[in-house]
């Protein structure tokens, strides 16, 4: 372990008890490559200057693969998606200035017992105190302890774009089945577009269905925006032990239950908050990617993407995790895995618009 790391781990580590802090904080202290870096960076500052000589140094000090580098490179796209998310917000009033003080549905009224017997609960239950506090550290985990998500294998990485001196790593990915429950969605994919389909499926989840059954969250969350072609949806991956016998929508509510075969997939990760600015930058950059490469080429002709997101919106902007994903074929349309010819068995299905897409309705 080098001293970036045990630094890092000790001071930003989730899941670091004190003792462990103070071994690793000690370690990387005595560790004679602590000076020999913080030497070289000093050095590249003075011959570079910090502007041209601030990723070399950043790369010293904070490498790839650390929290803090993780944390600097989201603060750095902050900068942009702060101001953008509080222009999509003012739009969003403007359009409809009721939007924001929707009241909660009739049927989310909060039963003053039930939530005392809840507090009552939660202070004898041991279990559920360990609960609680593993959701409160969730809030700054990039990717949120005990949810379910889909199974994948990662195929190979691709080179994407130069981002503080090193190219940032995209993923070719294998997912295998999953069930999702689906709602339509308002144009837009940013964090100001989604609260309404978010709750339907939220509700589905945790209980408002045919059965009253309540099942776990489950990562990450899926948003495609509305094209041409198609509307605009959000989902959620269902846990495993429902997915082939999921319960039943409620009638008057816009949720559908879709299976998703085995396919492709293209990812991206990005740090901080969805916007549709930032969905339009990192879009660009991965389709720019995929387009470079021979190998594969995406199945949807109109250039959309899947938003994925992994955490609360309570989670700290800078340790949220996001990716892009877009379904791939093999060039040529051949395909070792099968996942290419799942998506197009049918040949007058509707087009692939996502990597939830060309499922089977159940």
């Amino acid at each position: 372990n080098s001293w970036q790391a045990r630094l890092d781990k000790a001071t930003l580590g989730v899941d670091v008890d004190a003792r462990a802090r103070i071994r690793l904080f000690q370690r990387a202290l005595k560790d004679p490559a602590l000076q020999d870096d913080v030497q070289k960076a000093v050095s590249v500052v003075r011959t570079q200057g910090m502007g041209k000589g601030h990723p070399e140094v950043i790369e010293l000090l904070w490498p790839t693969g650390t929290t803090a580098r993780s944390d600097i490179e989201s603060l750095f796209a902050l900068r942009k998606q702060v101001p953008e998310l509080v222009q999509e917000l003012q739009q969003q009033v403007k359009r409809d200035p009721q939007s924001v003080l929707k009241p909660p549905p009739s049927g989310d009224a909060v039963d003053p017992a039930a939530a005392v017997n809840s507090f009552v609960t939660l202070i004898s239950d041991r279990s559920k105190q360990e609960a609680l506090r593993e959701e409160i550290l969730d809030l700054a985990r990039p990717t949120p302890k005990g949810l379910e998500t889909p199974a994948y294998s990662v195929l190979r990485q691709l080179d994407g774009p130069t981002v503080l001196g090193k190219p940032e790593v995209i993923e070719l990915r294998r997912y295998e089945e999953f069930t999702v429950a689906r709602t339509s969605m308002a144009a837009g994919t940013g964090s100001a577009s989604s609260s309404d389909g978010f709750m339907a499926l939220a509700s589905y989840l945790f209980g408002k269905n045919e059965a009253e059954t309540s099942m776990a969250m489950t990562m990450p969350v899926e948003v495609v925006a509305s094209s041409a072609s198609a509307e605009g949806s959000m989902a959620f991956v269902l846990p495993k032990e429902y997915a082939d016998s999921p319960p039943a929508p409620l009638a008057d509510t816009d949720v559908t239950i879709d299976s998703v075969p085995e396919r492709l997939v293209v990812a991206k990760a990005f740090g901080g908050i969805v916007t549709d600015a930032e969905i339009e930058r990192q879009k660009e950059a991965l389709l720019r990617v995929i387009a470079e490469d021979a190998s594969i080429s995406p199945i949807s002709e109109d250039g959309r993407v899947s938003v994925l997101q992994y955490n609360s919106p309570l989670t700290i902007p800078w340790r949220r995790r996001n990716e892009l994903a877009v379904v791939v074929e093999m060039a040529g349309g051949e395909s070792s895995s099968g996942a290419e010819a799942a998506a197009g068995a049918d040949a007058d299905a509707a087009p692939v618009q996502s990597w939830y897409d060309a499922g089977v309705r159940l």
